[in-house]
């Protein structure tokens, strides 16, 4: 496995590589261009910042007004799933794999992600569960949260791990839908997420990140680079392109006619869709289900399919609807795009 870090001694922040968009662009740099044979794992922080899955509407998930007055980033990932909030209290670490066929994530999170988090966190005398979709939990209080998606190639597997993190600053720039708090029974976000320093008396996160680096060291050799010049110039390309444009931030919101949403095991899906002459002319999917491959692929089969039943079941079945959107199934996902 190669670790690879930014130029700047590991663990520090600095004026670029304390923002997301740095290593979102980072991930997509090693998979476009560096194209390596072996796993890759990155370990990183940031500024204050609130992520937004890929297949989020952001206003819908972040107090906006409150984070640009807060100076919080709002950055969109490229991967699934859930808003959260980091801070340099809270410490990432992206998995890269080369994706071969049959390769199934949830082992990949079982076994290169969750098992050496849970093995570092054991000798700090604290006991940490995978639960749920992909969550990591000390006492059944959520402190990581992973993400996957795949891409060139390569399957991108990366979390949060909360260590001494702000919980009242994430609780209130997160604006979370009423119907996810009932489905889980508690009265906000605060009390469902905890810090790793809420359990051990370690307060260090050098050295948190340092047993770490231990813990993955234990499946393998860990081979450290550091990102040359031309790298740099690279994820400076993509970061400005991309994570730092304002149109892939917030160029999401969707126009439509009809608006329909539900919750599900596998997580929320809110579908917007125009309908003309009987058939859909625009849709667009949205939520925090944690997807493998871009929402886009199933709206693009969607588009022209006669708004009944029958067509838009056929139309997903082609899109392979299960295998884009997660755990959601297409029979889910039916019953949303219905109204």
């Amino acid at each position: 496995m190669l670790l690879y870090e930014a130029p700047a001694a590991a663990g520090t922040l600095s004026e670029k590589t304390d923002k997301a968009a740095f290593w979102f662009a980072a991930e997509e740099h090693v998979m476009r261009d560096l194209a390596p044979g072996e796993p890759v794992l990155m370990l990183w922080r940031t500024r204050d910042t609130a992520m937004v899955g890929a297949h989020q509407i952001a206003e819908a998930e972040v107090d906006r007004a409150y984070a640009e007055a807060a100076g919080i980033d709002i950055v969109r990932r490229a991967s699934g799933g859930g808003a959260i909030f980091t801070d340099a209290g809270t410490l990432l670490y992206t998995i890269i794999l080369p994706h071969r066929e049959g390769m199934d994530p949830k082992d990949v999170v079982r076994e290169r992600l969750a098992g050496p988090v849970t093995r570092a966190l054991s000798k700090l005398g604290v006991t940490a569960a995978l639960e749920g979709r992909n969550d990591l939990l000390i006492g059944g209080r959520k402190f990581s949260g992973i993400a996957q998606c795949l891409s060139g190639g390569y399957l991108l597997s990366h979390g949060s791990l909360l260590f001494d993190a702000d919980l009242a600053k994430l609780a209130r720039v997160l604006t979370v839908g009423r119907e996810k708090i009932e489905t889980k029974a508690v009265p906000s976000v605060r009390a469902r997420v905890t810090n790793i320093t809420e359990h051990t008396q370690e307060r260090d996160i050098a050295a948190f990140r340092q047993a770490l680096v231990e813990s993955w060291a234990e499946d393998g050799p860990l081979g450290r680079r550091v990102f040359g010049e031309g790298s740099l110039s690279a994820i400076g390309a993509i970061m400005r392109g991309k994570y730092e444009n304002p149109s892939w931030t917030y160029g999401h919101a969707p126009a439509f006619s009809i608006r329909n949403k539900a919750r599900f095991p596998g997580g929320g899906v809110e579908a917007f869709l125009s309908v003309e002459g009987g058939k859909v002319a625009s849709v667009r999917i949205t939520g925090d289900f944690l997807a493998l491959r871009p929402a886009s692929e199933v709206e693009g089969a969607l588009l022209g399919a006669p708004y009944e039943k029958e067509a838009l079941a056929s139309a997903l079945a082609r899109a392979r609807a299960a295998e884009a959107l997660g755990s959601i199934t297409e029979e889910e996902l039916l019953s949303v795009l219905l109204v």
